[in-house]
């Protein structure tokens, strides 16, 4: 076992040999970030007990989103056993694709129009950053190439394509002031007096705000990068503070703050978002260029359903898990709702449903802490809505400025429109008019949400988003209304399956409440996965990410360091935190 882990740790300096995802994320700011929040709690001390050798090994993975999928494609290759228990009627989670004809679409390939009439309700794109490298690397053991290297039709293999983050020609409309993308949104551009107590600051009225955030964290993601520890230091410092409360305290007033957040984020986000979160997002938006972010060909659920046709056991639909109790030899009992009553009992268990849903499960039977129980409860995850408008053509591409791909932006109740970044190559006026017409967050979303409990408050909502776009394009609503066709919304909080769209710390959670299910309980048996549980929160990677992380637990407590070192050498080392335990000697 010693000289078993001095090896691992070696692979984990050096890269694992014959890996093709080398330990590229050794650097990266989340992974480190992550790190240091955890080497303060109890995760290397976590008791752990092998379960007997006369019970199957054995894993119950709840969730068929990104990361219990992940997980089942890494226990596949190292021949452990599993199901894969999901309550909805889908795979996928929150990657969720809508398109408005799914027979013609099934029918179709990448060089009929119909295969663009959906869009991404859900996770929709990817930073073009070494740490998305694990699902959008080019290596073998990446995920997109993993999937297409075992799919059996052409037709399923995941294409990458470029994501058009920013375009110029898309609009800002705020104060009722329209202005083309490109013209830097000052408060004088906008004719926003920022009055406090009868005073105007004319010098901030001409600075862009998204600059002005910039700088404001520039002393924190300067100090991160020249000295991790230090930085880390430096932003916990802040980590007990919301956005707004910090740039109060360096002299902004509040009519400023406001429309820096109006500028650059949802509403009341920045009353929300601990400092330590902003400034770590705004760090890693510096690490990546905008120009090279990518999306899927089809839709994001390409990658969720390669990795369903690839892995051995298919995920069980239609069957909610609403207890989880302990059971003979250390394993574990899965109570599920599937109209059987159906029990199923695991050696281990990961779970991989985000924090809302877990919360309903029956839990009282397990050996969780206070700060455990605490954190399910308690961990914030974001509201968010997209609104999907199809219409006859992309009216928006013949515009006197058109434009493809890109966002707009306004202080509306739709806040954004976002284009499709995919059915370029098609002939002339034959791509489906499919566009996002509203995505939003934080009370924005909360909003316009209300508005999907009845047909008549849905009739009410694709009123105002049709006015909202003619506003923000400025066209005409009998142009909007007459190109109309059909829409799509879905309210991420709304949904049974997640209650929220996803984590996004609050003041404190960073430090007191996220290391608490970094933890396995259960003697090492049950394991908390999922996006929010890893340095990639908000990101399908967290997800991946997470996945790795609940495996290479079970084989921990199970003392498989042969299945230690074949996982490492298949699928390259853990590119999240260093947890202690498997690479310290």
């Amino acid at each position: 076992m010693h000289l078993l882990l001095a090896y691992i740790s070696l692979l984990l300096l050096r890269g694992a040999k014959g890996a093709s995802l080398q330990n590229y994320a050794s650097s990266n700011p989340r992974e480190s970030f992550l790190r240091e929040i955890l080497a303060g709690s109890k995760y290397p001390d976590s008791p752990t007990t092998p379960t007997p050798r006369d019970i199957p090994l054995k894993v119950g993975i709840i969730g068929a989103g990104a990361a219990g999928l992940y997980a089942a494609v890494l226990l596949d290759s190292l021949g452990i056993e599993y199901d894969i228990i999901e309550a909805s009627d889908r795979v996928g989670g929150r990657i969720y694709n809508y398109r408005f004809n799914e027979t013609a679409w099934l029918n179709s390939t990448p060089d009929d129009p119909d295969y663009y009439d959906y869009f991404d309700v859900g996770a929709m794109r990817f930073p073009g950053m070494d740490y998305m490298a694990r699902i959008t690397g080019p290596y073998n053991n990446s995920l997109i190439p993993y999937i297409n290297a075992h799919v059996s039709s052409p037709k399923d293999k995941v294409v990458q394509i470029p994501y058009i983050y920013t375009a110029n020609n898309t609009f800002r409309l705020y104060n009722e002031v329209i202005l083309y993308n490109q013209v830097p949104p000052t408060a004088d551009a906008f004719n926003t007096e920022l009055t406090d107590n009868g005073t105007v600051d004319a010098q901030f009225a001409q600075l862009d705000p998204t600059k002005v955030w910039a700088l404001v964290t520039q002393k924190m993601t300067a100090a991160l990068s020249e000295n991790f520890t230090a930085g880390f230091n430096l932003l916990m410092d802040y980590d007990y503070q919301s956005i707004r409360s910090y740039l109060v305290s360096q002299g902004y007033t509040g009519p400023q703050i406001d429309w820096m957040e109006t500028i650059d984020d949802a509403t009341d986000h920045y009353d929300m978002y601990s400092m330590s979160q902003g400034a770590l997002t705004q760090w890693i938006f510096t690490e990546s260029s905008i120009d090279n972010w990518t999306c899927i060909n089809g839709g994001m659920d390409r990658i969720t359903y390669g990795m369903e046709q690839i892995i051995s056991s298919k995920p069980i639909l239609n069957s909610p898990v609403t207890a989880i109790k302990p059971a003979s030899g250390g394993q574990l009992s899965l109570e599920i709702d599937n109209g059987n009553g159906k029990e199923r009992t695991y050696s281990h268990v990961i779970s991989t449903i985000p924090l809302g849903s877990l919360q309903i499960v029956d839990l009282t039977e397990l050996d969780l802490n206070y700060g455990q129980r605490h954190a399910i409860r308690k961990l914030n995850y974001d509201p968010a809505l997209k609104i999907g408008i199809k219409f006859k053509t992309r009216w928006w591409e013949k515009l006197p400025a058109p434009f493809k791909g890109g966002q707009s932006y306004s202080d509306l109740p739709i806040r954004r429109s976002v284009y499709p970044s995919y059915g370029f190559d098609l002939p002339d006026d034959t791509a489906p008019g499919v566009m996002i017409a509203s995505y939003i967050w934080g009370q924005d979303s909360t909003r316009l949400g209300a508005y999907l409990r009845t047909p008549e408050a849905r009739d009410t909502l694709v009123k105002v988003v049709l006015y909202d776009l003619a506003a923000m394009h400025n066209v005409t609503l009998e142009l909007i209304e007459s190109e109309y066709l059909d829409y799509y919304a879905w309210d991420w909080y709304q949904s049974d399956w997640s209650v929220g769209a996803f984590a996004i710390f609050s003041p404190g959670q960073y430090y007191s409440v996220m290391p608490s299910l970094m933890v396995p309980v259960e003697n090492g048996h049950l394991h908390f996965g999922g996006e929010a549980l890893s340095s990639g929160h908000s990101w399908v990677i967290g997800g991946i990410n997470s996945a790795y992380r609940t495996v290479l637990e079970v084989l921990k407590t199970e003392e498989r360091d042969d299945l230690i070192e074949r996982l490492i050498q298949t699928w390259g080392p853990m590119n999240e935190v260093d947890l202690g335990w498997y690479t310290h000697v």
